[in-house]
């Protein structure tokens, strides 16, 4: 077009100016027209060979952006996953640069930053595997100890038979029972696992007895209904520490005037376990951050995630509860409070085992001589007879050989001791009973206080022995005088 224009101006030129001026006119317009021909050509060339390098930047942008969204979507997340496994970033990074960009200055640069990123990603799983280690460390450290003081105080247990003393050492061990959990919890927080296990199966009943005991408030935990079922050994101390848990925070989030129930249903493919308080209850941005703690923990728990406050309950059940495939939820009770539904799959679960000794009936037989309602002596060779009433149901008849009024004053006086001396020693064959000569004959009574050494010694007796293997003998056991001093 510039060229068409310069002649149609050169036509105009020569029609206007005069015969000698024309030719004049007409070689600059020669000359215009040259001119502009090569500058709009030159123009042309360069208009066409930007649009080529244009074109040739967006190829080259389009292909980059595609090589970076490959390594940062692809290349980057499988060499880091694979570090943090704990393969090295020299064997996991690709050594071909063509596989990170078609620049070979480009794929270099690449190269350095993903082999550098590897490292430090190395280097920061093994601090952070060197601080779960020294956190489980610590905490195995702290349940040992904990196990050698509850050893220690059952061994008191068995030497001390007070009543007085045997509940302040039941006191102090439930204290250290708390304190083991808070040792085990902090344990699962670093990796670790709890350090009781079990082989045989353990009732579901006593799953649940368990899970109350190592928690403060105890006594404010009801279960309504247990289903008739066991829970696998393996399995059975981490569902304990995940009801521990969560009936920990029941109980730290309600009124203490409050209780908190228990409750089990069987189901198609398992046993829910639920756990209901009359607190107040989930808002919608603590349920949120309830549920960000649970998935947190799941997928991976850094201990520097914790923070300043170290809420550690729902994170340490949620640890427990997907490492043995169990399914922790929260909703919204009934009372406006919370309840926690623990779901424990069928293959944790089996029959009941059978018990280890004979369960003893609900109301034991009655004996002629160590009947405990007697308000008065009852003699051994008394016999007991049985006859029926005037509505035909057996009623048992005694001799009534104390009905004599001297027999009864001589056992009153047997019984007191004599002024300026002491109480009478009860007999050395028999230390938990009292003798009293009544005619000839000898009476007993079983004296008050006496339950705990016998409890004891028939716990012992049944499992062979003490527990701790140390022999307790009949000096080491309080008798009569002891208790009523």
């Amino acid at each position: 077009m510039p060229p068409a224009l310069t002649a149609v101006g050169a036509v105009a030129a020569l029609l206007l100016v005069g015969g000698e001026q024309r030719a004049a006119v007409a070689w600059c317009a020669v000359v215009a027209m040259i001119l502009v021909a090569a500058l709009s050509a030159e123009a042309a060339r360069r208009g066409l060979a930007l649009a080529a390098l244009k074109e040739q930047l967006a190829t080259e942008r389009a292909a980059r952006r595609k090589e970076a969204h490959h390594l940062a979507w692809k290349i980057f997340p499988v060499v880091l996953d694979k570090v943090q496994d704990g393969a090295s970033p020299s064997e996991v990074t690709p050594r071909d640069h063509s596989e990170l960009s078609s620049d070979p200055e480009i794929g270099a640069s690449y190269y350095t930053a993903l082999f550098k990123s590897g490292v430090a990603v190395q280097e920061r799983e093994h601090a952070k595997d060197s601080a779960n280690r020294a956190i489980v460390n610590i905490s195995c450290r702290i349940q040992s100890e904990i196990h050698r003081l509850q050893d220690d105080i059952n061994k008191m247990q068995y030497r001390h038979g007070g009543p007085e003393i045997l509940g302040d050492l039941m006191h102090l061990e439930h204290g250290i029972n708390v304190t083991g959990r808070f040792a085990t919890s902090l344990a699962v927080l670093g990796g670790g696992a709890p350090m009781r296990r079990w082989q045989r199966p353990i009732s579901l009943y006593d799953v649940m007895r368990a899970g109350s005991a190592p928690i403060q408030e105890y006594l404010r935990v009801e279960q309504h209904h247990v289903a008739e079922i066991a829970v696998v050994g393996p399995a059975a101390e981490s569902v304990i520490l995940v009801l521990a848990e969560l009936l920990d925070n029941a109980c730290r989030y309600s009124p203490p005037s409050t209780s908190v129930v228990m409750n089990t249903e069987e189901v198609a493919a398992g046993v829910e376990i639920s756990i209901e308080d009359k607190g107040m209850g989930l808002t919608e941005e603590s349920r949120k951050h309830a549920e960000f703690l649970m998935k947190q923990a799941a997928d991976g728990l850094d201990l520097s995630d914790l923070g300043e406050t170290a809420r550690v309950g729902l994170r340490v059940a949620s640890i427990l509860s997907n490492r043995f495939g169990l399914r922790l939820t929260l909703r919204p009770s009934t009372g406006n409070g919370v309840r926690a539904v623990v779901f424990v799959p069928q293959e944790l679960l089996t029959q009941l085992p059978e018990p280890k000794y004979p369960i003893p009936g609900m109301r034991p037989k009655p004996h002629p001589v160590m009947a405990p309602g007697l308000a008065r002596p009852v003699d051994e060779d008394e016999e007991i007879a049985y006859e029926r009433n005037e509505n035909g149901l057996p009623q048992r008849h005694r001799n009534r050989a104390f009905d004599n009024p001297r027999r009864a004053a001589a056992a009153q006086a047997a019984r007191q001791p004599q002024p300026g001396r002491g109480a009478a020693p009860p007999p050395a064959g028999d230390a938990g009973e009292s003798a009293d000569r009544v005619g000839g004959k000898t009476a007993r009574r079983v004296e008050s206080g006496l339950w705990v050494s016998d409890f004891f010694a028939g716990l012992a007796a049944a499992d062979g022995g003490h527990p701790s293997g140390t022999d307790h003998s009949s000096a080491d056991q309080p008798t009569g005088n002891d208790l009523r001093k």
